[in-house]
């Protein structure tokens, strides 16, 4: 679903874009920024508020807290014997909850609900699909 919802925005900024040279400086551009405020390289909870609410617009941040929360939610995380654990507040937890990890990365909230994940990538779909779809109309 990340992937198509991906590809949906891609053909929405390629309809919107009136050159292929112009599209290829702003299309990185545009998808970098959605990386970063989707939690790959700052967790939700280190975020600046000033730029914490933008996670909501963008693909990333559904499909890495749908994957997060699927490989994560209610299971418990076996801990080696000669690796001292630590995540959040709780220091040397074994087995290491799961949810632990989630609130320690800022996935709280509807974005610990994988059907509420699921759900926005098909609706970002559909925006970026039917956008298009009137663009292209419009200039036809």
């Amino acid at each position: 679903l990340t992937l198509t919802a991906a590809q949906s925005m891609g053909q929405f900024i390629s309809a919107i874009l009136p050159s292929l040279q112009l599209a290829l400086v702003i299309t990185p551009t545009i998808t970098i920024f959605i990386f970063i405020v989707g939690g790959f390289y700052i967790p939700f909870s280190n975020m600046s508020a000033g730029i914490s609410w933008l996670k909501w617009l963008g693909f990333a941040t559904y499909g890495y807290s749908g994957l997060l929360v699927n490989e994560y939610h209610g299971r418990l995380i076996p801990c080696a014997a000669t690796v001292l654990v630590s995540v959040g507040t709780s220091s040397e937890a074994c087995p290491l909850p799961g949810d632990d990890v989630l609130a320690s990365l800022g996935i709280t909230g509807l974005l610990s609900d994988m059907w509420f994940n699921i759900t926005m990538l098909i609706v970002l779909q559909i925006i970026f699909r039917v956008g298009t779809y009137i663009l292209l109309r419009k200039t036809a």
